[in-house]
Parts: C-alpha cells; structure tokens; sequence
C-alpha cells in the first residue's frame, strides 16, 4: 500500500501558469526552476471537479490513500467532505480549536470530532499563530490522542515560500521533548522532517518510538539534502518512522513528490516501499 500523508486542499488552476504567478518573486531560485521544469512533464485532466483531479494525479502514481491535512477550522468542513466524496482513499484529519473563548470545551470539540465525525488524527498549525509546539492549548488534542492512540502532525521547520510569518520562530521540535513522556500512546509525526532542525527531529525519534518524521515537499525543494537526511536517518534509527508526503497546492505536485524514488538508488525497493506507504499503514492500523 502507498499512501501520501500529507495532502491539502488543493486549488483547481492551471498547475504551470499558477506556479509561475505565486512564486514570481522567486524565479531565480532552484527550487522555482527546478520545480517549473518538472510541472512541464505532467499530464492533467480538464474537469471543474478538485477532487477528480487529485484522484487522477493519485492514480497516476499508484498512491492508494492520502492524509487530507486541514490548515484551519474552515477547512475542517471541506476536509470531510473530501472524504465523504472519496471513503476509501482520503483520510480526513481534524485542525483543533488554537484560541477559545472560556465559554467552549477544547476536548468536547475534539471528542465530537473523533467520535462523531470521524476524523482520523489532527494536524497542528499553531506555529503559524505565534505559538510553539509547547502551548498548553495543545494539551486536550494530546489527552485525546494520547487516550485514542491517533497520530498528531505538527508543522515544524520552515514555512512556504512567501508566507511571510515568523512560523521558524515557533517550529523547532525539540520542545516537544518537554511532554512526550506524558503522551506515549499518541503517534507524534513531525513535518518535514523538522527542517532546518533535522538533527533535533531525529534526536528525538531516537528517544520515543511514537514519534515519526515526514518528509514533505523536501523531495522538489531540496532533493539532495532529502537523499542526506534519509540516510542519516537509516544509519540511526532505520527507516521505520519515516513517511512520504507531496505537500503541494495543486495536485500534479503529488506525482512531482512520489517520482522522487524512481531514481532514489539509494534505497532499496524494500525500505522505499516502507517509506511510500507501508510505515503509514501501520501507524494509520489500515489493513
């Protein structure tokens, strides 16, 4: 099974002219000519429909599942109705309440979620709201996680290009050692792989076998380093914890993402087959 564990809601544009236009400030880096160059190569489908075109581009790289990641409470809602649209190959994850007026349970919220709407983990944003990864408003999702035994991803590391936040202030994932002890039975994915914080992310999976690292667009934005980290990662604590995501805005970047190990000699089929799906698949308890 393959499955890409860190998707979003995708925009329904033209990929090359949308690329070109919302990374225009940066056509004299790499990664906008390298990623430009490979948009050029990608067969798409004209429909009005999103969710056909992810299916489409999914097919095309034999991906089974995707985590659907929501980046706000509104996307909640449009997450789910993804999955409703397609049961048996979107995964829905629930984006917690960050601010709350007292009148509102955090865990009442969560509990619904998972109980009633059947989300199936949470993605963890607050990095982008000036809070880090330590926030006390992070303790009723981890209680939860923790008692349900769900996956939680972080944003950690860096943002996009362009987000123009001061997200690096409040993404190193080494304060997640402050807490983990508490929450054993939640499975802990950090994005990215922690990047610029690699050394910290592994650190850590070292130490609590319930923390797992993505490696999230870093396949287009910096392949080579990606082929470093990952052999960093084998030489210290194998690849059983390691996980593929796309992480585009459009859906033709999750072929971009997945045809990255068509040319990863590095690897093994075994531990490339681990890394696109099968480390998922256990984590996720899909049979």
């Amino acid at each position: 099974m393959r499955i890409d564990f860190h998707c979003h809601i995708f925009l329904n544009v033209n990929a090359f002219q949308a690329f070109k236009l919302y990374n225009q400030k940066f056509s004299g880096y790499g990664f906008y000519k390298r990623v430009l160059k490979m948009l050029e190569g990608i067969n798409t489908i004209n429909t009005d429909d999103i969710i056909e075109k992810t299916l489409y581009h999914l097919e095309r790289v034999k991906i089974d599942k995707a985590v659907m990641l929501p980046v706000s409470e509104k996307e909640n809602v449009v997450v789910r109705e993804w999955a409703r649209n397609a049961p048996d190959i979107i995964i829905p994850f629930f984006n917690p309440p960050e601010r709350l007026d007292d009148s509102k349970s955090i865990k009442d919220i969560i509990e619904k979620a998972i109980l009633e709407d059947n989300y199936k983990g949470f993605k963890i944003m607050v990095s982008f709201r000036k809070k880090k990864l330590n926030d006390k408003i992070l303790y009723p999702v981890l209680e939860m996680a923790h008692e349900h035994k769900l996956p939680v991803l972080f944003h950690t590391g860096y943002p996009p290009p362009g987000t123009q936040k001061s997200v690096l202030t409040f993404s190193n994932p080494i304060v997640i050692d402050e807490y983990i002890n508490s929450f054993s039975d939640a499975k802990i994915i950090i994005a990215h792989m922690g990047y610029p914080w690699v050394d910290n992310a592994l650190a850590l999976a070292v130490q609590y076998p319930n923390i797992y690292l993505d490696i999230s667009n870093m396949t287009y934005m910096m392949p080579n380093r990606l082929k470093d980290f990952l052999l960093y990662a084998k030489e210290l604590i194998g690849l059983d914890k390691i996980l593929f995501g796309s992480d585009g805005f459009i859906p033709e970047m999750i072929e971009i993402a997945a045809n990255y190990f068509k040319t990863a000699n590095f690897l093994t089929k075994d531990e490339i087959d681990k890394i696109m799906g099968l480390n998922a698949q256990r984590l996720l308890n899909i049979e």
